[in-house]
């Protein structure tokens, strides 16, 4: 969205996209444009520039492919300077007009069509569109608008983008197919009618401007609780994050729905330490629509985060919800293993080819997504060789070496049993399951050693935490756990798993460029983030049998 210096408007698809996520957000971005004293903050993202950046080499090889079918123009745009209204107009008019040139040539395509229309129709106030088509393909005389995108499927971001340009190029008479298309990130062609996709996006866009001419309307900026745009809650939203703390909002109740935060604020309650200082008599009384259980375990836990906040130096306030749930946690054996995936889901690989190599043709069906890299494992004397005795990392650059550690893995696995008949594997969260299934469908490997592990030995801490206990903290993250066994500065280095996955693209990168000892420095930062995270598990094990049960349990051996 861009607000030009004469006080004119020019929206694009991604304005739509916007809206569709988070009505407020887009409400408060307009009211940044029209000087009232706000600003919508950005968060950096890094697994975002990652998926940008394969998006843009995605988009490459798809232009590279097609220049070997057909005759292909690249265009180009510079933008002016959107202060200097006149100006910038005068630059996107001539680049659309070198793509209205194309569209009447007998070009095979067009990569990054320049589509601009100065006022849309039915627009309440002078708001414009701009947009700019991955690649536009003629096909006996009807041209088709293709978007490349990362992603396995088509999302419907991606077709609302694709009906706008559809929309433009029908409104000036160009002769357009009846279907567009996503290249997706395989390579294979998701192809969808354009009847369908244009009412919706009139309607959407029209919603976008009707926001615009509102926003102009108030002197005032939207405030935080405006009924008229409704925020997503999500803390990956610049605009909702910052104002659910600064306002103390419910979304910071741990799993809150947005129903559920709605029925507690017409209840009267409009903010975190309201919520929990009212009696729980006050909050069944106040609040309908909620099932007594359910908003019993929400104000318990309202109460306890607010305790936690009232009270840093006591650390997070917790209590046991079912102790039956934490004595079903297996007694400590000394061949216990504590286990943690590093997973990168961007990575692609069909026969032949690697992260670094061309994706597929449109009809390559066998391209198979993410990729298990590290093989995390904390166990006594599990790595006698290694420097860190307690740690064994298994590392995997392709699907045939996560393969081999795959089965390393289980060969592992296989003889701990046998010298320890009563051990589990432990993990936090399903992904670590989830993906132990997914790898031996991708592999074909059905052992009875798997079979063992998935029925019985695999033990998810993840449920037994919500189910056990209720912990004053927003998140039920195993690094937000942390606060409760670890000291500040236990944890160092890479701060979540999006910054491993953008390190080990990044580790990829530097290997192919030949750079050593920077792939190894960063291999090294992702080994370190992994320790810590088997540790914390086996760490969050022992506090629970241990402070939060009483029982002797076992401590950890050493440190991470």
């Amino acid at each position: 969205m861009q607000r030009l210096g004469d006080g004119s408007w020019v929206i694009s698809a991604s304005d739509l996209a916007v809206f569709a996520s988070c009505p407020w957000r887009l409400g408060r971005i307009v009211d940044e444009k029209l000087g009232k004293g706000v600003s919508v903050p950005a968060l950096h993202d890094p697994m975002m520039d990652l998926v940008a950046r394969l998006g843009l080499e995605h988009e490459a090889r798809e232009l590279s492919k097609l220049k070997t079918e057909m005759s292909v123009l690249e265009l180009s745009y510079d933008p002016h300077d959107p202060r200097d209204a006149p100006g910038w107009r005068a630059t996107i008019e001539s680049a659309l007009d070198e793509t209205l040139d194309a569209l009447a040539s007998p070009i095979g395509a067009i990569f990054q069509a320049t589509l601009y229309e100065e006022r849309l129709p039915d627009a309440p106030l002078p708001i414009g569109f701009q947009g700019f088509a991955d690649f536009i393909v003629q096909s006996e005389g009807v041209w088709e608008v293709w978007d490349s995108k990362l992603a396995r499927k088509a999302k419907d971001q991606a077709l609302i983008q694709l009906a706008a340009y559809v929309d433009q190029l029908q409104r000036r008479g160009i002769p357009v197919a009846s279907t567009v298309r996503v290249i997706l990130g395989d390579g294979k062609h998701s192809i969808h009618p354009v009847d369908g996709l244009l009412a919706p996006y009139r309607e959407m866009r029209s919603q976008v401007m009707g926001v615009i001419a509102h926003r102009s309307a108030d002197p005032n900026p939207l405030a935080w609780g405006d009924d008229t745009y409704a925020p997503c809650g999500s803390k990956g939203c610049p605009a909702c994050s910052e104002q659910i703390v600064s306002q103390d909002d419910l979304f910071q109740v741990a799993g809150i729905k947005k129903t559920q935060r709605e029925k507690i604020m017409v209840g009267g309650f409009a903010t975190l330490e309201a919520f929990a200082h009212a009696s729980r008599d006050t909050v069944r009384e106040s609040v309908s629509g909620i099932g007594l259980d359910t908003l019993a375990g929400l104000h318990h836990q309202a109460s306890l985060q607010v305790a936690t906040r009232e009270h840093p130096e006591s650390g997070p306030a917790w209590e046991i919800l079912s102790r039956r749930m934490l004595e079903n946690v297996p007694p400590p054996s000394l061949g216990d293993i504590f286990f943690d995936f590093e997973g990168d889901p961007t990575y692609q690989e069909g026969p032949g080819k690697s992260a670094t190599a061309p994706r597929a043709s449109p009809d390559d069906s066998t391209v198979d997504f993410g990729i298990e890299y590290l093989f995390g494992m904390w166990a006594d004397t599990i790595n006698p060789s290694g420097a860190n005795t307690s740690f064994l990392p298994l590392w995997a650059e392709t699907f045939a070496q996560e393969k081999r550690v795959f089965q390393e893995f289980l060969d592992l696995v296989e003889a701990r049993i046998e010298q320890f008949p009563d051990m589990h594997v432990y993990h936090y969260a399903p992904y670590e399951r989830t993906r132990l299934k997914a790898m031996a469908r991708r592999h074909a490997i059905d052992s009875p050693v798997l079979s063992d592990l998935l029925n019985t030995r695999l033990i998810d801490l993840f449920p037994v935490v919500k189910k056990g206990l209720v912990v004053g903290l927003p998140s039920y993250s195993l690094k937000s756990l942390e606060a409760l066994y670890f000291s500040p500065e236990t944890r160092t280095g890479i701060a979540g798993g999006s910054e491993s996955v953008v390190a080990f693209a990044d580790y990829l990168m530097a290997c192919s460029e030949g750079k050593t000892q920077l792939a190894a420095d960063i291999k090294d930062s992702i080994l370190h983030y992994n320790r810590i995270d088997c540790f914390s598990t086996q760490a969050l094990r022992d506090w629970m049998l241990t402070t939060a049960l009483g029982s002797p349990g076992q401590p950890a051996r050493s440190t991470p």
